[in-house]
């Protein structure tokens, strides 16, 4: 998935309330715009928003900005936080997905690009503060009957709950008074409750570069809620509200398009260094259970460099990526029928299991097991190392301590 256009200035000011930066700004100054415009200070609050606004975008997304304006119901968004995210922003950020989806994928579908703008603008239209990470308490969440207004685009048995679907009935009662035609409003009304089927998540997986783990991820997502039959524009709208939540989960920490080998890789590095812990969200993604004091066992290639000199690099990756699915295979059958471990590329040619075995005899025989492996199919021999008992961190500089040991010292003569 392509990088997010909005600047970490930007992120800055969306988190803290853009409102609340202006009002920081231009401090004193409390003359209110006048229906014409024409104000006493030099910016209006609106103008200053604008601009605010549209300098941490990049161009591409000035028209959706400029819609945004058109809309007064949205400006109440940029001071309202919502399940730990800006909501103007999260619509920005929809709305950025939303442009990046070309426009023969969409005609396939039988979108118009504009209409899926405008149900992205007025999706959470209606958000008020009664989903406060500061004050929302998860017990207070009851099922209710569906809303009046809802009924002629919901079917009456959706799993409707209060507070955190007021906002849809709101949107669509928004969204009414603006003359939207019934298929955006539909899709507003559906986009908590319409079920993503395959072919659509299909098509956006190919235009959004989403990885299978995401589309997994979205097509199992609370089955009970997203179960109602609705049009494509209405499932788009869905699915890109879910792809906020599950950036939102992983914190900005990753790009959604990662395959889940390349993010156990980088999971596997951050943890040995120590950068990240148990709290990760990218384990619970892989399946992966840690407390933070496993065993780390490493393993340094003997004669790589050598390897290195005498083939292209294409060859050196390959080798390095055929063993690493050796490690994890060999690891994984044995260790089948309870949690698994993560193995990774941390160095050039250091290899990394990080496992909750913690019997040094039993870490002895997946050492054999490994290395035996490796050596009948590669060639390749291994110094080893493994570190127990401590920090994740210090389990690998002990294991890497202990492999360097093996190294034959060199003299000079």
């Amino acid at each position: 998935m392509a990088n997010n256009i909005i600047t970490d200035i930007g992120e800055g000011l969306w988190k803290e309330g853009i409102s609340m930066q202006l009002k920081i700004m231009y401090q004193g100054e409390k003359t209110k715009c006048r229906d014409n415009g024409d104000c006493d200070r030099p910016y209006c609050e609106r103008d200053l928003l604008m601009r605010v606004v549209k300098a941490l975008v990049q161009p591409r997304l000035l028209p959706v900005i400029n819609r945004i304006f058109e809309v007064p119901e949205l400006y109440v968004l940029a001071d309202l936080v919502s399940v730990g995210e800006n909501q103007l922003h999260h619509v920005l950020r929809m709305a950025e997905f939303a442009e990046m989806i070309r426009g023969d994928i969409l005609s396939e579908l039988g979108i118009d690009k504009a209409d899926l703008i405008t149900a992205v603008l007025f999706h959470d239209i209606g958000k008020g503060p009664e989903i406060d990470d500061s004050s929302f308490e998860p017990q207070s969440i009851k099922k209710v009957r569906l809303p009046r207004n809802l009924k002629k685009y919901v079917p009456s048995w959706v799993d409707y709950k209060e507070p955190i679907h007021i906002h849809v009935a709101r949107s669509v009662e928004i969204a009414e008074t603006y003359n939207l035609r019934t298929e955006i409003i539909e899709a507003v009304a559906m986009h908590h409750h319409v079920k993503i089927y395959p072919q659509v998540l299909k098509e956006m997986a190919a235009a959004l570069l989403l990885a299978p783990m995401i589309c997994d991820d979205i097509l199992r997502y609370q089955p009970e809620q997203y179960a109602a039959k609705g049009s494509n524009l209405a499932q788009v709208v869905a699915l890109l509200d879910q792809l906020c939540a599950i950036e939102r989960k992983f914190q900005g920490k990753l790009y959604l398009s990662a395959e889940p080998d390349k993010m156990e890789d980088e999971l596997v590095k951050e943890l040995v260094i120590g950068v990240v812990g148990p709290e990760d969200p990218r384990l619970k993604l892989l399946n992966i259970k840690i407390s933070g004091r496993e065993t780390v066992i490493l393993l340094d290639l003997k004669s790589f460099g050598t390897f290195v000199q005498l083939h292209s690099e294409y060859e050196v990756q390959g080798i390095k990526r055929e063993i690493l699915n050796i490690i994890r295979s060999v690891v994984r059958v044995q260790d089948r029928g309870r949690e698994r471990d993560a193995v990774g590329l941390v160095g050039g040619d250091e290899f990394v299991i990080i496992t909750r075995v913690d019997d040094e005899a039993v870490i002895r025989r997946m050492i054999d097991r490994i290395t035996r492996t490796v050596k009948a199919r590669t060639g390749f021999g291994c110094r080893v190392g493994y570190g127990m008992g401590g920090s994740i961190p210090a389990n690998f500089h002990e294991a890497r301590t202990m492999s360097n040991l093996e190294k034959k010292p060199k003299f000079i003569t």
